[in-house]
């Protein structure tokens, strides 16, 4: 998705800001560094993706009421 689609969605849909996945995915448009991440859907991806990235890991929700966490 490029960043304008992210942005213009994250208008469209009124939540007035980005999720953590689409804020990293615009910061590396501009090339700006993040670290690698995976959005999972269920836990078998969780582990493949876990596995793949290496570890240690962290797993955090993504929704869009959760904008703020640690």
């Amino acid at each position: 998705m490029k960043h304008r689609e992210l942005i213009e969605q994250a208008l469209e849909t009124g939540h007035g800001a980005l999720n953590e996945a689409d804020s990293k995915r615009l910061l590396s448009v501009y090339g700006i560094p993040v670290i690698d991440e995976a959005v999972c859907v269920d836990p078998d991806e969780a582990a493949t993706r876990a596995d793949e990235i290496g570890f240690p890991v962290v797993l955090k929700g993504l929704g869009p009421k959760l904008t703020h966490k640690t």
